[in-house]
């Protein structure tokens, strides 16, 4: 006799999913404004800086109010504790990003090494995955199938990370490499973040399946 499995992907959406979705828009804005960051000049680059900041405090909104919507919620598609680690580590990618922007505000590079372009890239396709799974936890093979690409997104900004780690002391001045050096370990925490978040949704899979 077969048991009954615990229907928390059948139930009801709860308004906290709304605000998953903000964190992960958030999270694709804050890339974009760092990936511009060295092209901005004078009152261009100072706006810049303050909506790196904005979108920070817009971040941490969105998690204050999921977490008050996840409280207030009867029924969730997941368990609760699921929703917060989720949300919660792509709010900790917003602030390392936002962190990376900073740097290279106050660097004042001039143009941003291609490996960081690439990492913000994928970093920023991984932002639009996490987008869809608030509205893909009813259905586990979608869901794995996004899990999937961002598996297959993490292993590809750890090599280029690596290389572009391993390439650092190529004809790079102490200040330009101290520079990159900053940028680069800044992105990586927003990469592990994001490999934390992915790492849980696999959890979440396997135990829903």
């Amino acid at each position: 006799m077969s048991t009954q499995r615990t229907p928390w992907l059948t139930t009801r959406d709860t308004p906290a999913l709304r605000h998953m979705v903000a964190l992960s828009d958030a999270l694709s804005r804050c890339v974009r404004v760092v990936a511009q960051t060295p092209a901005s000049t004078g009152a261009s680059l100072d706006a810049a800086e303050r909506e790196l900041t904005d979108l920070d405090a817009d971040a941490t909104a969105s998690l204050m109010s999921f977490l008050t919507a996840l409280r207030s919620s009867y029924v969730t598609p997941l368990p609760r504790q699921d929703l917060y680690v989720l949300a919660a580590g792509v709010h900790t990618a917003v602030q390392r990003v936002v962190g990376s922007g900073l740097l290279v505000h106050h660097g004042r590079f001039d143009s941003l090494p291609q490996p960081a372009l690439d990492l913000l890239e994928t970093i920023s396709m991984q932002a639009d995955l996490l987008g869809r799974v608030p509205a893909q936890l009813r259905d586990l093979d979608t869901l794995e199938e996004t899990w999937m690409q961002l598996l297959r997104a993490s292993r590809r900004t750890d090599r280029v990370l690596m290389e572009w780690l391993a390439s650092l002391g190529d004809d790079l001045l102490q200040r330009d490499f101290n520079r990159q050096r900053e940028i680069a370990w800044a992105i990586e925490a927003a990469m592990q973040a994001l490999h934390e978040v992915n790492v849980h949704l696999g959890a979440v899979l396997v135990r829903e399946s």
